[in-house]
C-alpha cells in the first residue's frame, strides 16, 4: 500500500521559536516488538503507556517531520479540562456529557502531572477556560456557556466588561465566563517535552516518512532509508490515515490557522492586560482564539478552509496573514505596528458524528483516528486507553472511550468540499463579530 506523505507546508510559530536538538530518523532496516507511527500527543501518550505495560519490549517512535512541529505542536496551546462545546455540541444527553468531561479531565490531569514529575519547561500556566464574548452573538455564546459549566457542575465565574478589559487590555470584549482547570502552554514545547520524559526502552525516530505499509505477521513499513518489521503497528495519524487505508470516505480534513507575534516590548506589554499570560476563546464559532504567551507574543487564531488534498495554498495563508493582522489592530490599535514572525496552518480530521476510530484496525495493526478539532487532553486521553486496550488492561474510563461510536460514512468529493464550504461560510459569517 502506497500512502500519501504527510507535509503541513506551512512555517509553525510555535516551533520555529525552539533551538534546534539533534535527532535521528531511520537509515537502516530495523525490527521491533511495537511501532507508533506519529508523534503528536496521541502517539506520545500510547507509546508511553505501551512502554509501561511491555517494559522489556522494543518500541519504535516514527515521526514524518520534527517531534513538536506537526499538529500537536502547531495548535493554540490550550489543556482543556472539559468538553469545550458544552450540551450545544452534543445535545441534552448527560450521559455522553459526563463522559466526555471525565475523558477531558483525565488528560488535563495527567499532562499537569507529567510536566510536574519530569519538571518540563513549557510555560505550563494554570489560567483557566476563559470565554469571551464581542457583541450580541458572542454576549449570547458567554451564557449558554454559563449554562454549560452550571450543567455540568463546573466551578466558573461570569465576567463583565470592565474585568475582561483587565485581563486583555481592550475594550474589545463584553463580558466572558471563567472556569477553573484549564491551564495554558507552548505546545510544541510540551511535544518536546515528553519525547525527552519517554521511558528508556522507547526510540525515537524523526524525519521519518512511512510511505508503504505491508504484511500483518509481522507488518512491515518502508521508509525513505530503511524498512522497519514489527509484530504490533499503532496507527497514530489522524487526518493522514485514509491515505494509509483507514477511515477512508469517515473523515474531512480542514485547517485552522494561527498568527504568533514577535515578543512585545516591555512597553507594549502594557497595553494587553495587567496580570499576564491568559488566553481567550470565542464565543461563537468561527470567532478568535487569542492569547498573551508567557514570553510576551500575541497568538491570534482564526480562519478555516477545506483540505481535501491535505495541502496549504500560499496564497490561503498570506490572507490568514492580513486576517490576523487586522484581528490585532481591532482588539488594540496601538499595536498595529506589530509584526507577525509566523503564520500557520494544522491539517485536522473531522468526522460527521464526531465519531472516532479506536482499537483494532486488522491483524497486527491498531490506531486511535480523528481528533474532531478535540485538544490535547482529549488525545493523551485516548491515546493512553488505546495501549490499555492493546494490554488487555480495562477500566471504567476505557468504556467510557469505547462508548464513542465509529464514524459515519461521508459522501465523495466533489459533493463533500461543497457541504464542507457551506458550513464553514456560515460559521465565518457567524463569527465575523467576535474575529
Amino acid at each position: 500500500m502506497t500512502i500519501c506523505v504527510p507535509d503541513m507546508g506551512s512555517d509553525n510559530g510555535w516551533y520555529n521559536v525552539l533551538p534546534p536538538v539533534p535527532s535521528q530518523k531511520v537509515s537502516k532496516n530495523l525490527k521491533a516488538d511495537w511501532v507508533v507511527l506519529g508523534a503528536g500527543v496521541t502517539g506520545l501518550a500510547t507509546v508511553r503507556r505501551l512502554a509501561q505495560h511491555f517494559p522489556e519490549s522494543r518500541i519504535l517512535l516514527v515521526e514524518a517531520e520534527h517531534v513538536g512541529s506537526g499538529n500537536s505542536g502547531r495548535n493554540s496551546g490550550f489543556v482543556l479540562h472539559c468538553w469545550f462545546m458544552g450540551k450545544h455540541g452534543y445535545g441534552q444527553d448527560r450521559q455522553i456529557l459526563d463522559r466526555e468531561v471525565r475523558l477531558n479531565a483525565h488528560g488535563a490531569n495527567r499532562l499537569r502531572q507529567l510536566v510536574s514529575d519530569h519538571k518540563i519547561q513549557c510555560q505550563w500556566h494554570e489560567f483557566g477556560m476563559l470565554w469571551a464574548g464581542a457583541g450580541k452573538l458572542g454576549d449570547q455564546g458567554v451564557i449558554d456557556r454559563v449554562r454549560d459549566f452550571e450543567y455540568l457542575d463546573q466551578d466558573s465565574r461570569l465576567l463583565d466588561s470592565s474585568e475582561m478589559k483587565r485581563i486583555t487590555g481592550t475594550h474589545f470584549y463584553s463580558s466572558g465566563v471563567l472556569a477553573k482547570g484549564t491551564a495554558l502552554m507552548q505546545p510544541a514545547l510540551l511535544c518536546r517535552g515528553l519525547m525527552n520524559a519517554l521511558p528508556m526502552n522507547v526510540e525515537v525516530y524523526e524525519e521519518t516518512p512511512v510511505t508503504r505499509i505491508h504484511g500483518n505477521n509481522p507488518v512491515c513499513l518502508t521508509t525513505p532509508d530503511g524498512t522497519i518489521e514489527t509484530g504490533g503497528l499503532v496507527m497514530c495519524t489522524n487526518a493522514f490515515s485514509p491515505d494509509l487505508g483507514f477511515g477512508r470516505n469517515r473523515i474531512v480534513a480542514g485547517s485552522t490557522y494561527a498568527s504568533l507575534t514577535r515578543c512585545l516590548t516591555e512597553a507594549e506589554v502594557q497595553q494587553v492586560g495587567e496580570d499576564g499570560p491568559w488566553g481567550v476563546l470565542p464565543g461563537v464559532m468561527g470567532g478568535s482564539t487569542v492569547r498573551l504567551t508567557s514570553d510576551n507574543r500575541i497568538l491570534m487564531r482564526n480562519g478555516f478552509s477545506h483540505l481535501p488534498n491535505k495541502r496549504f495554498r500560499p496564497e490561503t495563508l498570506s490572507e490568514m496573514r492580513a486576517q490576523h493582522y487586522e484581528s490585532i489592530r481591532k482588539r488594540w490599535p496601538e499595536l498595529e505596528h506589530v509584526e507577525i514572525a509566523n503564520t500557520w496552518g494544522g491539517v485536522i480530521g473531522g468526522t460527521r458524528n464526531r465519531g472516532h476510530i479506536f482499537g483494532k484496525l486488522r491483524e497486527g495493526i491498531w490506531g486511535s483516528i480523528a481528533c474532531n478539532g478535540a485538544n490535547i487532553s482529549r488525545g493523551t486521553t485516548a491515546g493512553e486507553l488505546l495501549a490499555d486496550l492493546i494490554a488487555g488492561v480495562d477500566s471504567d474510563l476505557l468504556k467510557d472511550q469505547l462508548a464513542i461510536p465509529k464514524p459515519s460514512w461521508l459522501p465523495p468529493e466533489p459533493i463533500l468540499s461543497f457541504f464542507v464550504r457551506q458550513r464553514s461560510k456560515k460559521m465565518s459569517t457567524a463569527g465575523l463579530a467576535e474575529r
